[in-house]
């Protein structure tokens, strides 16, 4: 088996030295499998088109990524609809992609790509823009581009930036006033955030965050209504303190959704990066677009033959 191995050069807790450092550990890991593999660092910008590229060229049988969410997501994003397999790496700080699937270490990792098991999961879209885990509108997108602006100017931890960021929002975010189309309805609502994943999303306290299954076709749209600002604050107390499920959470299991506001731009955050938007969203599920090396053990019916 031949791969390429893709890391961020610029990844956020990694400077080069240690992304060179990582990739030989990671070349070394494969080859001692029987893998031939070869690394190449990249600029973040660069992943999506650098995957998409090597896939159309041939020669290799995967793209290896080896990074945090947002990395995966990019390297993702120029596989899908190929037959080139993604393999996963987690170096990040959630991997919240990679724990779906089963894997939470490098030599995990490498052993799902040497055993070959392979699966089609799902990815979602939106506006033409690929995610892997979810996307969202409100709340966090404004907290991240807030917490990235404490980090780089006051040098804070990503964590400390994040708490301070998220304290200085909730005091003064404005609810977003939305309509939301799905399949036969249409509701609109009043509300700090719209959250839309690559299908269901556990909601319980100790399940948080993570899915059952990736290749169900369809997206979780998650919302909830508040009437004023004071509303909000309750419900994130209430969420914050609550055993089961958020109270008061609105979720439809859906194949695709449209999102309108009365803005002319949104942030919306993907895969935990933001870029901006012009509404409105069209959010729809790919099944099945993209092939992953996973433990055979996480693969359930989504299991293919090597």
């Amino acid at each position: 088996m031949k791969v390429a191995v893709l890391l961020n050069s610029k990844a956020g807790q990694l400077n080069h030295k240690l992304c060179e450092e990582r990739a030989r550990e990671i070349v070394d890991a494969c080859r001692s499998h029987g893998i031939d593999a070869d690394a190449k660092l990249c600029e973040a910008a660069r992943l999506t088109e650098t995957a998409r590229r090597i896939a159309r060229d041939g020669g290799v049988d995967a793209v290896i990524a080896a990074g945090g969410d947002g990395t995966v997501s990019a390297v993702a994003a120029g596989l899908v609809g190929s037959d080139v397999v993604l393999g996963v790496v987690p170096l990040g700080t959630l991997n919240h992609f990679s724990k779906d699937l089963g894997i939470r270490d490098l030599d995990g990792a490498i052993a799902a790509i040497a055993s070959g098991n392979t699966a089609r999961v799902d990815v979602g879209e939106v506006n033409g823009r690929v995610f892997i885990n979810n996307s969202s509108i409100g709340l966090y997108p404004e907290i991240v581009v807030h917490r990235e602006d404490e980090q780089r100017r006051n040098k804070r931890s990503k964590w400390s930036a994040m708490a301070r960021a998220a304290f200085r929002i909730l005091l003064r975010f404005p609810l977003l006033h939305v309509a939301i189309a799905l399949t036969g309805k249409v509701f609109s609502a009043r509300t700090p955030f719209v959250f839309v994943g690559n299908n269901e999303y556990e909601t319980g306290v100790t399940t948080l965050g993570s899915r059952k299954r990736m290749d169900r076709g369809t997206l979780g749209v998650y919302t909830v209504r508040a009437t004023s600002r004071l509303k909000m604050f309750w419900l994130v107390l209430r969420g914050m303190f609550s055993r089961g499920s958020p109270p008061d959470l609105e979720m439809h299991a859906v194949d695709k959704a449209d999102i309108v506001t009365n803005k002319r731009k949104l942030k919306v955050a993907l895969d935990g990066e933001v870029v901006r938007m012009a509404p409105p969203l069209h959010y729809r599920a790919r099944p099945g677009a993209l092939r992953v090396f996973a433990p055979s053990a996480a693969l359930g019916t989504a299991g293919e033959a090597a």
